[in-house]
């Protein structure tokens, strides 16, 4: 009787309506392992909308008509995406995401369990740290720079992320990246919604492409804030732009300044360059604490790497179990393969182990602020 008389609130339950599945932020995130970024724009044309919508099931019907497409347009935006690999048919004739698509209510799901291995295996890093140390003294880039200013930089773009990334590659993953349209990368969307204790952090190595040298950052999504970035209003104020100067190229302007600091001192550099350097915590008594890196360093930075790769694939191995049956148990097996999702949950995984070891004061914030930069000469 209990039963019958509840069936039907089950029966008409909390289908979201389509306004709410497109609520909060959508972000676009990639991998690759040549400093690039895929060249993908998914914001005109409701591409992002369909492309979550789809991920939700929503019938092609109501898709058209809430996007107010046409047949033809339909066509064209589904040939588009299918071309770029971002959608496969099913067996049922309906298109899917093939990425990794996380709304909020999978990333609600997942988040405890992200927590629970990332505190976990920040124990990794942390038990290496020594060795970890004595490995960056041996580079000339970073051997005259206490380590609390590397200890972003090292610990998390290096020691978990773009610099690791490639053995979690070749070593666990054991596969090839997922070709897309004219490149190959792994891609991801995830929706944030306003309650911080839901959400899931990201931290990601980004390049910036510059005449001589590339320029990069590792921070906290959405904490991109840097030389590379920076408007036009904070040009000025902190470094003094001239009015009549290009964005870009007082940008580039700065960090040669800061590659001419490390070489030949602070005697050509402006008062104002120097006093925005140290407010942003790339100078410290007139001298760069940012790592300026040859080529030659650059590649030293994976013995670094290295040093955990071991007991990282281990850990991971270990608990593959696990990871399938949480994997075969989600709407995710219908969509990105099993190593695409597992290259994303162990950029989560990771990203809260560097959280952990900011949170114990094994990383250092400049502060407080969860982002870092670096300069790697051609």
């Amino acid at each position: 009787l209990f039963l019958l008389l509840i069936l039907p609130f089950l029966s008409c339950s909390h289908k979201k309506e389509i306004p709410e599945l497109l609520e909060g932020k959508f972000t676009s995130h990639f991998i690759t392992f040549d400093y690039t970024q895929p060249k993908l724009n998914l914001e005109d044309g409701h591409l992002k909308e369909l492309l979550v919508l789809l991920h939700h099931r929503v019938p092609d019907k109501e898709i058209k008509k809430y996007l107010k497409m046409n047949d033809s347009v339909w066509n064209d935006k589904i040939n588009f995406l299918f071309g770029r690999g971002l959608i496969k048919k099913n067996n049922d004739g309906y298109f899917l995401p093939t990425f990794f698509l996380l709304d909020s209510d999978n990333a609600n799901s997942l988040k405890s369990f992200v927590d629970s291995l990332g505190i976990e295996m920040s124990g990794i890093a942390k038990d290496r740290l020594g060795k970890i140390k004595e490995e960056c003294a041996k580079i000339p880039a970073l051997k005259n720079i206490p380590f609390e200013y590397l200890s972003l930089f090292i610990l998390g773009s290096v020691v978990h992320d773009y610099w690791q990334e490639k053995f979690y590659q070749d070593q666990f993953i054991k596969s090839f990246m997922p070709h897309r349209g004219n490149g190959y990368y792994y891609f991801a969307m995830i929706q944030t919604d306003e309650s911080e204790s839901s959400a899931i952090n990201l931290y990601e190595t980004n390049f910036y492409e510059y005449p001589g040298f590339k320029f990069g950052s590792y921070a906290h999504t959405g904490e991109h804030f840097n030389i590379a970035t920076c408007p036009t209003s904070a040009l000025k104020n902190s470094f003094g732009k001239p009015d009549t100067e290009n964005d870009s190229l007082f940008q580039k302007e700065l960090i040669t300044d800061l590659i001419d600091l490390e070489k030949k001192g602070a005697a050509k550099i402006s008062d104002k360059k120097i006093d925005g350097f140290e407010k942003f915590g790339m100078m410290l008594n007139k001298k760069p604490v940012i790592p300026i890196l040859t080529k030659s360093d650059e590649g030293k930075l994976y013995n670094i790497a290295e040093i955990i790769t071991k007991d990282l694939v281990n850990y991971f191995e270990n608990r593959q179990t696990v990871f399938v049956k949480r994997y075969l148990n989600s709407q995710y097996r219908e969509e990105t393969n099993y190593k695409e999702w597992m290259t994303w949950l162990y950029k989560m995984i990771s990203s809260r182990a560097v959280d952990e070891l900011i949170n114990k004061k094994i990383i250092r914030l400049f502060n407080n602020n969860p982002n870092t930069v670096f300069v790697i000469q051609k």
